[in-house]
């Protein structure tokens, strides 16, 4: 059995982290116990007077040390006293939590999702697929479907960066946020699309009914940037009379229904929007409000770790590579995201600028801001200087995940995937994709260990059993 197929069937990514996690937690346990020791000195120091007496006499008079009479000492008053003091605190933390959420509502998360529907309206707009349609057959045909290849890919990236804020109307069952994209909920059925494009005139069709693995800007890609013009079920389930259809006709009915997604998308996206808006369903004043603050506070950092964990570095990069178990071959190429347009790290980078906005609140109070407050600056420093790294290993990428993904076919180009991932400090022009699953669990260990304990929330149930 080869090392890498050795370290993958061994949850390698549990053995690499323990070391580091031990470690933190030690760190953190020991300057716990330190601040305690500290304390327990000063009391006693102010309990002897600190040495400023005889401690004889029972005034008290200068230098004479602490009175002594009866009324000079009351367990009840010091325990009030201390009641107060830490109400006091609870207040402040509360305050300080509601500011922070207000920064990174108002100046990250809404602008996020504004910018969202303005990108999807230029998609859903008669400039946009519908141009294209008209376009099927002509000879600007290449370059009209090019143009929507970039609107498509500016909305795509306008999404991925609200990925890891997914809470409230973005995440309720769904019903806006698995409209726009399909992806972090289920495998596209591409079957089930090719079945609505010949069904999309029948007077009992409803798009609003058609499940999330069929719809969003998924769907769309498969439709527009697919070059296999065959339908993908099987002979049993085969669209009607769609074999017997030619080519153009083939790209005109799927932009047709493109068209019909594209606007479906735009709605969903706009639904978002109004939710948080005062003018609409304002959970914005739920969400920042001091009653349900420290609910919103979990339910953030719960979409922040989920996403930056489950998602950006397993589902998008560490199954395709075939870094993480979940994938049973040597690689999966299959499961990459976007696999028509081929800007799989594309989305991954938008994820991570996602991240580090939150993490920095915009230009007001964010998470760093906490950290830093807390005594913890170095811990967010550190945090996002390797989701800068991450972002610079895209940048440098010279070939699609898609790409790298396939090419790992044998088990010594897996070995190879599994040292990048294990080194990813090094620079490796193949197994870029497989060194960034690495780079991004460096981020995801400083969220589910320091991160959660300094911001004092729950670890998310969903990452808990995971061992890396």
């Amino acid at each position: 059995m080869s090392f890498s197929l050795w370290l993958k069937g061994r949850n390698s990514p549990f053995f690499l982290g323990l070391f580091l996690i031990i470690k933190r937690w030690l760190q953190m346990i020991l300057k716990a116990r330190l601040s305690l020791l500290l304390l327990s000195v000063a009391v006693v120091i102010a309990g002897c007077g600190g040495g400023g007496g005889s401690g004889s006499g029972s005034g008290g008079g200068s230098g004479s040390g602490p009175a002594t009479d009866a009324t000079s000492y009351s367990p009840t008053a010091g325990a009030v006293s201390g009641s107060g003091a830490a109400d006091a605190a609870d207040s402040d933390n509360e305050s300080t939590t509601v500011l922070m959420l207000s920064d990174i509502a108002s100046k990250v998360m809404v602008p996020a999702y504004q910018n969202l529907a303005s990108k999807t309206a230029l998609l859903s707009a008669t400039s946009g697929v519908e141009s294209y349609c008209s376009a099927i057959g002509g000879a600007d045909e290449a370059s009209k479907l090019e143009s929507i290849r970039t609107l498509w890919n500016e909305a795509s990236d306008a999404y991925a960066k609200t990925e890891v804020h997914s809470v409230g109307p973005a995440d309720i069952d769904g019903v806006y946020r698995y409209r726009v994209s399909s992806f972090a909920s289920a495998p596209l059925d591409t079957c089930g699309v090719d079945t609505s494009v010949v069904n999309q005139n029948n007077a009992d069709f409803n798009l609003a009914a058609r499940p999330a693995s069929q719809r969003g800007l998924g769907a769309v890609e498969y439709l527009l940037f697919n070059n296999d013009q065959d339908h993908s079920c099987s002979s049993n389930t085969a669209p009607a009379g769609w074999d017997q259809l030619g080519v153009a006709d083939r790209k005109s009915q799927r932009c047709e229904y493109a068209v019909e997604l594209a606007s479906d998308i735009d709605e969903a996206a706009n639904g978002i929007v109004e939710s948080w808006s005062a003018e609409g369903s304002n959970y914005m004043a739920e969400f920042t409000s001091e009653d349900s603050a420290g609910e919103s506070l979990q339910q953030l950092t719960d979409a922040i770790i989920v996403h930056m964990d489950k998602e950006a570095k397993d589902k998008k990069v560490g199954i395709p590579t075939g870094v993480k178990e979940e994938c049973s071959g040597l690689s999966c190429p299959d499961k990459v995201e976007r696999p028509h347009v081929q800007t799989s790290l594309a989305a991954v980078r938008a994820n991570i600028q996602g991240f580090i906005d939150v993490i920095n609140g915009g230009d007001g109070k964010g998470f760093d801001d906490l950290l830093s407050e807390k005594g913890y600056a170095s811990t967010s420093e550190d945090m996002l200087a390797k989701a800068q790294a991450a972002i610079d290993n895209i940048d440098a990428a010279k070939k699609t995940l898609f790409v790298q993904a396939a090419a790992i076919n044998d088990e010594s180009k897996q070995e190879a995937c599994t040292n990048a991932f294990v080194s990813h400090d090094e620079t490796y022009e193949d197994y870029s994709a497989c060194a960034l699953t690495g780079l991004l669990k460096d981020v995801t260990d400083i969220l589910k260990v320091d991160f959660v304990a300094i911001v004092e929330v729950n670890l998310p149930g969903r990452v808990q059993a995971d061992n890396d």
